[in-house]
């Protein structure tokens, strides 16, 4: 049954014929550069962070607009050496992932076509991740007893690898830093995270546990990158080891039907490893949303 792309419930078969959503649901905004909806999520921003805006023409002063060029090509440089840019192999950030043939790519070290993106809000974060890791370290030098640990390696699975943000080792807690713009935080307090950062925070948890370490809660906390320290909001949980198994079976599961469909051979077969599109299609890097035909090896048309 088709689901409404905004509030993900069941639509009615005769209105799903000619809508996407539930009259009831608020009309998407379209992305002003490629003129596809824009999830609600999203907002105020008015494109696709995918979507290619930085030969925009500037107005106003030529010299400001050369300080903007620069600077901004000093920052995308920066961010394509990111070694989480770089990264090759599956993590605990992807594994939770919706849909099927992105993972399946991501497996099969496709080539990413979908790379052309504003990176700034991956950048706050990584900011913000960086200047928490040292004041965590600052805590640890100043005391005797050992309390946290940081930035640590963790193999959930033999394709899943990653890095754990943070351990609180008295609580037995796995901790994940995320930032959240207002909407975004505004939703997550009335909702619930996403289902893939709650397998992600887990994920954390079954390669701490195969540190030999125990672990008894896992949490996600969401800093404001807009107000102020008041407004985080700390979402915590049980540690659930059958949320990391049920995503690492279903990780070897698509790896096994790219295998045996032979996809890397026949690379039309693609289309035959299960999508699941949605308006977060343009944040995957195999996304061509140019593309009339079906996905290979080249790209998915996404939704």
């Amino acid at each position: 049954m088709k689901l409404c792309v905004l509030c993900k419930l069941p639509m009615d078969p005769m209105m799903a014929m000619v809508s996407d959503v539930h009259h009831f649901c608020p009309t998407p905004k379209n992305c002003v550069i490629c003129q596809q909806p824009l999830h609600p999520d999203l907002a105020p921003a008015t494109t696709h962070p995918t979507c290619p805006m930085f030969s925009e023409p500037d107005t106003g002063d030529p010299f400001a607009a050369l300080l903007k060029s620069k600077l901004t090509e000093v920052i995308l440089e920066k961010e394509r050496r990111n070694p989480r840019a770089l990264q090759t192999e599956v993590g605990p950030s992807e594994i939770g992932d919706p849909c099927d043939r992105r993972l399946g790519y991501k497996l099969a070290g496709i080539e990413p076509r979908n790379v052309d993106f504003d990176p700034w809000p991956s950048v706050m974060g990584t900011a913000m991740h960086t200047w928490l890791d040292e004041a965590v370290q600052d805590w640890e030098h100043q005391r005797p007893e050992e309390e946290w640990m940081t930035e640590t390696p963790v193999a959930v699975g033999e394709f899943v690898k990653g890095r754990s943000d943070l351990y609180n080792i008295p609580l037995s807690c796995v901790i994940d830093h995320k930032s959240a713009g207002p909407d975004v935080m505004k939703k997550i307090k009335k909702e619930g995270p996403p289902p893939g950062y709650v397998v992600q925070i887990h994920c954390y948890g079954y390669g701490y546990e195969n540190l030999g370490m125990s672990v008894k809660k896992v949490a996600l906390v969401f800093y404001p990158r807009a107000g102020w320290l008041r407004d985080m909001y700390v979402w915590t949980a049980d540690y659930d080891r059958s949320i990391a198994e049920a995503a690492l079976n279903r990780l070897y599961g698509i790896a096994h039907r790219v295998v045996s469909l032979g996809v890397l051979k026949q690379s039309h077969l693609w289309e035959q490893v299960e999508a699941t599109p949605s308006n977060s299609c343009g944040f995957c890097p195999w996304y061509d949303p140019g593309r009339d035909g079906a996905a290979d090896d080249t790209g998915c048309p996404g939704r």
